[in-house]
């Protein structure tokens, strides 16, 4: 073969690539404008590279090059819908990075970048007097020239404001160490370069950057912390602890994967209340619970219920009171909207959480957390904060993939953009001596009784959760069921979600196999314990065919797409769930009706 023949074939098996990576891109595109955030980041693990290449490009400065890309990857989150051309997604991220970059540039004026103390505009009078090596005497003397400005002149509402900001950036230094605040005085005073700072303190410039960047985090957050009177003790000392709690072993035979009851179990156990996994999940409702998307086979539906009323009512029920602190960052993209969006809008500072952790750990309990950092194949999950740590700043907390752990720093937790913390207390009236048995029998069938009623009216009700956001609709019930055949059997063109159909056969699999071990041991007599067999049998059954989906579609982070022949073989398993989940129904409202009969006579 010449070496043009082999210069062409590389050239084909070249331009044959770039067509298979386009066509790729343009896949992912269109399955995350319809919401699929899976899809969305592996098109962003497709693309990182370029972005940063671009950036790099543009600023000549591999550090700033960071920051505008993840800037230019939140917007492109959120405006992914306005993309018309999903075959230009590239150019279009393209034009996002150089907006970005742009922005980061202009920032501060002829300067650039931070705008620096001298530019305020001492006057030649005063600057002879400035200690120029010594911030606080630069501060001082700003200070007192804008108050002296603002008695003078005829306007004086910029020299107040002026002084306010000297006032204020002077207040909130005393959260910077000694080193800190020299590395923060030579950036943003003296105006040196990082290379230029390395070289005085003989290290990196990567942990230059690190340490400006920290301190521009800890300023943030301090003058947050001074506008809002959350001030420290005088002196700026404040009172440095740590604790970390032992949880007790929790076994995969213990574990299930519906983290909100699976930690719910963890925590009882933590505080001497150990139960059955099948009783909780029983009692809460969620081993009878089925909701799926309107969209496609997202994951989400998961975790769409009202989580504030239910942790109330569930932990009600078993003897416990429930303290929450929750809510929602300001501009920040936030997951699980449709479940969340009725909480406040709250500020990122420490204060807000560290302390209720404190308290909680303090007692010897530890704290029920939804985790947006949870280890692949998750994305989020409930987990449990068991240790704080002052001096080092940081929680000890459970991860699912993790079964030592894992470490979040304060301020990791203070930037989650869902924050949702509970601790719990025991209700006095439950501390007291058990009553008897007849009576502890009596209550057991009262809640048994309560948990099938409400699987039966869950299984009815085609919406029964609704969010406010319009475009986020979910069917519930069997209703769901012809929901997720419908997907599984939709254009070929729009194959279902690969990864989101992964979890949710896998989840409500075990919900189902827990459901029948729960009715097998409610405290029924007779006929009605005779209907809660047959019902638990059904439910096994139903179980078992979601089992053959959820092997055939193994839950895993994974861009693969379903093709036709899967997608029909999982469309027939639930057909066939979806038969013996309506007999269990049916035998659960024989149940309920032979119970009220019981109590007729």
């Amino acid at each position: 073969m010449s070496s043009r023949e082999i210069s062409s074939s590389v050239s084909a098996v070249t331009d044959r690539g770039e067509a298979a990576e386009a066509d790729r891109s343009q896949m992912l595109a269109e399955r995350a404008q319809l919401g699929d955030t899976e899809a969305f980041g592996e098109l962003i693990g497709q693309h990182r590279s370029k972005a940063k290449m671009w950036a790099e490009r543009m600023t000549g400065d591999p550090h700033m090059a960071d920051d505008i890309v993840q800037d230019a990857l939140i917007r492109a989150f959120l405006q992914i819908g306005s993309l018309h051309d999903t075959s230009r997604f590239l150019p279009w991220l393209h034009k996002i990075v150089r907006n970005q970059a742009n922005m980061r540039l202009r920032r501060g004026g002829p300067y650039k970048r931070e705008k620096p103390f001298a530019a305020f505009g001492l006057p030649e009078s005063e600057a002879g007097s400035v200690e120029w090596d010594d911030l606080d005497s630069v501060l001082f003397h700003l200070t007192r020239t804008a108050a002296n400005e603002a008695n003078n002149v005829h306007n004086p509402e910029e020299s107040l404001m002026r002084k306010e900001l000297y006032e204020t950036i002077h207040s909130v230094l005393h959260c910077l160490n000694r080193k800190e605040r020299d590395i923060f005085e030579a950036c943003f005073f003296k105006q040196l370069s990082p290379d230029e700072i390395a070289a005085m303190y003989q290290m990196t410039t990567g942990s230059i950057y690190t340490y400006i960047h920290r301190s521009r985090q800890k300023l943030r957050q301090e003058h947050i912390r001074v506008s809002l009177g959350l001030l420290p003790d005088k002196g700026g000392k404040t009172l440095v602890k740590s604790k970390l709690l032992q949880l007790p072993e929790w076994p995969a035979s213990d574990a299930v994967m519906l983290s909100f009851v699976d930690r719910i179990g963890h925590l009882l156990a933590a505080i001497g209340d150990r139960r059955e996994s099948a009783e909780l999940l029983g009692l809460s409702g969620f081993a009878f619970r089925m909701l799926i998307s309107d969209k496609t086979t997202f994951a989400d539906c998961i975790y769409m219920f009202d989580w504030r009323q239910k942790l109330r009512t569930f932990m009600k029920e078993l003897g416990y009171e429930v303290s929450l602190l929750c809510g929602q960052l300001a501009d920040s993209p936030v997951p699980l909207l449709g479940a969340v969006e009725r909480f406040p809008v709250v500020l990122p500072i420490e204060e807000a959480v560290i302390p209720f952790i404190r308290k909680a750990i303090d007692a010897g309990k530890p704290v029920f957390y939804f985790d947006t950092t949870a280890s692949r194949p998750y994305v989020h999950e409930w987990s449990l904060i068991y240790g704080y740590d002052d001096e080092k700043q940081s929680v000890r907390l459970t991860d699912v993939m993790k079964p030592d752990g894992k470490t979040l720093a304060y301020e990791d937790i203070a930037n989650n953009p869902v924050r949702f913390l509970a601790s719990i207390n025991r209700i006095e009236e439950h501390e007291k001596p058990p009553a008897s048995r007849s009576a502890r029998d009596a209550a057991r069938r009262h809640m048994a009784e309560g948990s099938i009623r409400q699987a039966i009216e869950h299984a009815k009700n085609p919406r029964a959760y609704r969010p406010m956001t319009v475009y986020l609709l979910y069917t519930s019930g069997l209703s769901a069921y012809e929901r997720w055949i419908r997907h599984m059997r939709s254009d070929p063109a729009i194959p279902p979600n690969r990864y989101g159909a992964g979890q949710l056969a896998a989840s409500y699999a075990q919900a189902r196999t827990y459901a029948a071990r729960y009715l097998r041991n409610v405290p029924f007599q007779g006929e009605a314990m005779r209907f809660a067999l047959l019902a638990s049998e059904a439910y096994e059954q139903a179980g078992e065919a979601l089992g053959e989906f959820s092997a055939a579609v193994p839950f895993m982070r994974s861009a693969e797409v379903l093709s036709p022949e899967q997608c029909e073989k999982c469309a027939v398993w639930l057909e066939q769930a979806k038969a013996f989940e309506a007999a269990a129904i049916g035998y659960l409202e024989k149940a309920v009706d032979q119970l009220e009969k019981e109590k007729s006579l």
